[in-house]
Parts: C-alpha cells; structure tokens; sequence
C-alpha cells in the first residue's frame, strides 16, 4: 500500500489490525452521527441526546467507545460534561468518506437501472 511507514509484515500487519479496530468503531451509524454533531462544536450529552435522537444509555455507551479510543474528548463543567471531537484526522477521514458516498449515488443508482432491464 501505498504511504504505509513500514515495510516489515509483522509490522504492517500490526498497523493495519490497529486501523481496522478503528474502523470497526466507526462502522456503526451512531458513533458517524455522534462525531458528525461533534464537528460542528463542542456538545454536553443533553445536546448530544436531541442532535442523534438516541437514548441516555445508548450515547453513554457510544461516548464510552469513544472517548475510550482516542477520537474524542470529555470536560466537566459543573455537574454537565461535554464533548468534542479529539482527533480531526478522523473527522477528515469520515468526511471524505461521506462525500465519496455522495458522489457515488448518482452513479450506483444509474448503474443499477441500466441492470435491472
């Protein structure tokens, strides 16, 4: 692959078991939405809750995994903690994935008609 920093397999097969873990978290529709909210400013969980339309127990536990994995941050103030997003490599990597998805829309769909006749 192409810009992978080693060359050793042992090694790359560390880096890309680390890459797929962070993968894995971000594969589920919520933790997008959570980091999503995040993007566009620091949130405590209360506007986290209306932003993702979730359940208490469900985003304390998505905000677990993450906070947990590096990918965001946590403050208190007060008895209120907020969060924010910890690492804008990862949010670049989700909006870039989120903009290809767009671009292919179009594409897909039209492929798909042209198939299905």
């Amino acid at each position: 692959m192409v810009g992978m920093p080693f060359s050793e397999p042992q090694n790359l097969h560390a880096l890309l078991d680390d890459a797929s873990q962070i993968f894995a978290l971000l594969s589920a529709p919520m933790r997008l939405r959570i980091l999503s909210s995040l993007c566009h400013g620091e949130k405590n969980v209360g506007q986290l809750l209306e932003a993702v339309q979730t359940t208490q127990p469900n985003i304390s536990q998505h905000l677990n995994l993450l906070y947990r994995a590096g990918l965001v941050r946590k403050r208190r103030e007060g008895v209120q903690i907020f969060y924010a997003t910890a690492d804008e490599h990862i949010v670049q990597i989700c909006q870039t994935m989120c903009d290809r998805v767009l671009a292919r829309r179009p594409a897909r769909r039209m492929k798909d008609r042209s198939t299905s006749s």
